[in-house]
Parts: structure tokens; sequence; C-alpha cells
């Protein structure tokens, strides 16, 4: 698979969560989903909520493959919290067809600075845009 991935596309997502939201961000700072975390979503600590924003950023990269029609893809998450289970979140990837590449970053994250209760769907923004190579896409 990391082969396959090498040649395909490469998407690049940051990602910050609290007790009940989460926010995921392009590099260039231009959030694409804001939201709370579903009902049934159980989120105890900081830890949890990190690996759950992380999934939905996972589940975002992996619809933008989706849409361009790729089968496997790389993708470099950076994520906001060092307590982050990089187990799960690394199994959650490759179990949507995705090398991860995960990255700790607090500090320029854009996804840490996003206004609490601004809603943003994933659905009114360009999927496509989050793919920086589009090699393996003809």
């Amino acid at each position: 698979m990391a082969a396959l991935a090498a040649r395909g596309p490469y998407l690049v997502l940051w990602t910050a969560a609290t007790l009940r939201t989460f926010t995921v961000a392009r590099p260039d700072r231009t959030v694409i989903w804001h939201s709370r975390f579903y009902a049934d979503v159980v989120i105890d600590t900081i830890d949890d909520a990190a690996k759950a924003g992380a999934l939905q950023a996972i589940w975002v990269a992996a619809r933008a493959c989706e849409e361009w029609g790729a089968d496997v893809a790389t993708l470099r998450l950076t994520v906001a919290n060092p307590g982050i289970d990089r187990g799960a979140v690394e199994a959650a990837a490759i179990s949507r067809g995705l090398i991860l590449d995960l990255v700790v970053d607090a500090l320029n994250n854009p996804a840490v600075d996003h206004p609490p209760g601004r809603w943003i769907g994933w659905w009114t923004r360009d999927l496509g845009a989050l793919i920086h190579n589009l090699q393996g896409l003809a």
C-alpha cells in the first residue's frame, strides 16, 4: 500500500479539538470543517478529543480521494495534542486507504485558532483543494 500511496495524491490537513468540538483546516489556514462531535461519540479526555478530531480529518481526506477516484493516498495530518493515540489513528487511516504522516504542532496549527461556534460544514468546501499532488489521478 505504501508504494501505491507514494504514486498517488498527497493531502495535507491540520486538526484540533476540544471536549465538544473539532476543527479541520488546510495549511493555508482555511477551515474546511468545524462542528460538534456526534452525541454518541464518548470523549472523556482531551486525548480522546484529539483522536476523535483526527478521525474526522481522516474521514474527510478519504472522501476527497473518493471524489478524485484515488484508491490510496498519503495524508500529512498535523494535530495539536501530543497525547493522541497514534496507533488507533494510523489504523483508521490505513483502513481508509491512507498512509499517515502524523505530526504534532500546537503552536502553528491553524485549526487551533478557529473561533468557537462558527460552524462550517465540509460539504461547503472544495475537497479537491486538499490534494497537493494530482499524480495518479489521470
